[in-house]
């Protein structure tokens, strides 16, 4: 029985560490930026991203706002890299508040495109407040308004549960072969 348990014990904490390699193995995943973290409604900003899918077939890159099927704010072809950059004017009529800009595309069969949509945040701030929220360049810039490491906090905290509870299987499965005891019944 205690090599049953050892077994099962062996087997549960190999299924996170596979569930956590499937998940990382997904590909690569479509980025956005915007040049500022805080628009006016009404304001000009520029998009880029990367990513991309190119392949015949592919959609266009649609910037959307708020949902994947939101306002089309633009549309552009990615670049042979796979890398987009465009202007896009905020609608005029948006309220101040936070907005979830996306970039969407879709392949030939018109699903949507490994790894996409591209998300980022965006502050519309209040008419005649010209407070700045501070800018991103590059590939690093903080695309959200909560930029933390959280998801790598919780990734080492199940890979360190996974590895204690192999080493507890390990130990009742070599504990059970050392004592040469066999359960009753067998």
């Amino acid at each position: 029985m205690k090599r049953k348990v050892g077994l099962v014990l062996i087997f549960a904490a190999v299924l996170p560490l596979a569930a956590t390699s499937i998940a990382w193995a997904c590909g690569r995943l479509a980025v956005i930026n915007t040049d500022v973290k805080a628009a006016s409604a009404g304001q000009q900003i520029n998009v880029t991203g990367r990513n991309f899918d190119t392949a015949v077939g592919s959609s266009l890159v649609s910037i959307r706002l708020k949902t994947r099927t939101g306002e089309v704010l633009a549309t552009t072809a990615p670049s042979s890299a796979g890398i987009v950059n465009t202007t896009v004017r905020m609608p005029a009529t948006l309220d101040p508040g936070w907005y979830v800009v996306l970039a969407t595309q879709t392949r030939a069969s018109g699903t949507p495109s490994s790894g996409t949509p591209g998300r980022t945040t965006l502050r519309v701030n209040a008419p005649g407040n010209a407070a700045a929220a501070p800018t991103g360049t590059g590939w690093n810039a903080p695309s959200g308004p909560a930029a933390d490491n959280s998801g790598s906090l919780t990734l080492l905290l199940a890979i360190g549960m996974s590895l204690a509870m192999l080493a507890g299987g390990w130990k009742l499965v070599a504990r059970t072969g050392r004592s040469g005891a066999r359960p009753l019944g067998i």
